[in-house]
């Protein structure tokens, strides 16, 4: 508990020291910013640019390991530590409601053309989260705080991850740190943030993967494999889970609600001020036809309030988890797969196609945030999360794909048991 209060006051601390030196900050970045865009060398633009998008990646990487392997807790935690970064960036940026560079600088040109505002930098903070996230989830051994073993009920250790040489450790953090650092720099090239909003960014970024490391990963991970197990009579039971996360949910979304309503109504009122960020945003989207509007649902406030409500993912998955009563046993599960053919395997990744359904409803556009987010984005949400937790489970059994520890795995009695009640 000391390392939380003691980071949560060193927190305090650069937040008011942000708000001392925010004009000495922008300023500064004025030519940085300049210097960095005029002397640029050959391929220079490349690079930043992919530093900037490279950091999908490792989140593709969650993703794949949710559905190939057999550490699927472990994804799922780094997909909700991933999704709480994106929540938490989209709820700051709407509570500063700070402008980009690009939009108020006439010598910064908008290499990149984000939309939403601009403080902290949600690249900056993500970077951190997820390059850092993804060691310490995976690969326990990359961290000290990580080297005990979460056992479950039997006293079995569950981790399986290898102990890693010592010198591939310090280059795997090295190598993660390269990639945070590049990122940054990339924002600050590319004119969508100043060095204070990615300095912000990195601050929040270490502040949230730190105390989710120490206080709570370990934790999650043994509770949700207890809630996983299948013991005697005994049946899956998220309950606690379930109301806790359904609270921080609501929770979410009347911050989310709260500062998009003060963002449209109170604050950035000046209209010619606001005309001139939107005539920049659609000068830099020249090849995009049409004149972005405040009432356009991926610019501003508005954008900044669709990520705030991603939390509904983590929300969705904990309730199709149960309402799905599924089991699973990561080691038999494992043992089963070494057993299968390579036909058997690639025909069970085809049963994830029908994850594409519900996108082109994210195609939809409207004027109005309201209709996209509650009609289109969140239902589309729940759509793929209950296919994962308890459609799919159910098609791999209709169709003789289920082997013996699947993941969420049905539970027959259960239902049987419900229905006798």
């Amino acid at each position: 508990m000391n390392f939380l209060i003691i980071s949560t006051l060193a927190l305090i601390t650069y937040l008011t020291l942000d708000i001392i030196f925010n004009d000495y900050l922008w300023r500064m970045n004025i030519d940085f910013t300049i210097f960095l865009q005029n002397n640029s060398f050959p391929g220079e633009e490349s690079i930043f640019t992919f530093f900037s998008y490279v950091i999908q990646l490792p989140i593709i990487m969650g993703g794949l390991q949710l559905m190939l392997s057999s550490k699927k807790i472990e994804s799922i935690l780094y997909i909700f530590i991933c999704i709480f970064g994106f929540t938490s960036n989209g709820l700051l940026k709407n509570a500063y409601h700070q402008p980009r560079p690009y939009w108020v600088e006439n010598e910064i040109k908008g290499i990149g053309c984000n939309m939403e505002f601009g403080k902290p930098s949600g690249h900056a903070q993500t970077a951190v989260i997820i390059y850092y996230s993804y060691l310490f989830i995976f690969y326990p051994s990359t961290f000290i705080k990580n080297k005990q073993k979460v056992s479950d009920n039997q006293g079995k250790s569950d981790d399986q991850d290898p102990q890693i040489r010592k010198g591939l450790i310090i280059f795997l953090n090295l190598f993660a740190f390269f990639c945070i650092i590049m990122t940054g720099l990339s924002r600050v090239f590319l004119g969508v943030h100043t060095i204070g909003q990615v300095t912000l960014g990195w601050i929040y970024g270490v502040y949230i993967v730190l105390n989710y490391q120490i206080y709570c990963h370990r934790f999650l991970l043994q509770y949700i494999k207890n809630q996983l197990q299948l013991n005697g009579e005994e049946h899956v039971r998220f309950q606690r889970l379930s109301v806790s996360i359904s609270a921080m949910f609501i929770l979410v979304i009347l911050i989310d609600l709260t500062l998009l309503e003060l963002n449209r109504k109170v604050f950035n009122q000046d209209e010619e001020e606001v005309n001139k960020w939107l005539l920049k945003i659609t000068e830099c989207k020249d090849k995009e036809i049409g004149y972005y509007t405040r009432d356009h649902t991926k610019v501003l406030y508005n954008a900044c309030f669709t990520n705030g409500t991603l939390f509904t993912f983590i929300f969705s998955f904990i309730q199709g988890c149960f309402f799905g009563q599924g089991s699973f046993n990561e080691a038999e599960y494992s043992n089963s797969m070494k057993d299968k053919p390579l036909k058997f395997k690639l025909i069970r990744v085809l049963f994830y196609l029908p994850l594409v359904i519900p996108l082109p409803l994210l195609a939809i556009q409207t004027y109005n945030i309201y209709i996209t987010t509650f009609l289109i984005l969140i239902p589309a949400i729940f759509i793929l999360c209950w296919y994962l937790t308890i459609v799919y489970p159910n098609v791999l059994k209709k169709f003789n794909y289920q082997i013996k520890g699947e993941f969420l795995e049905s539970n027959t009695d259960y239902y049987e048991s419900l229905s006798q009640t």
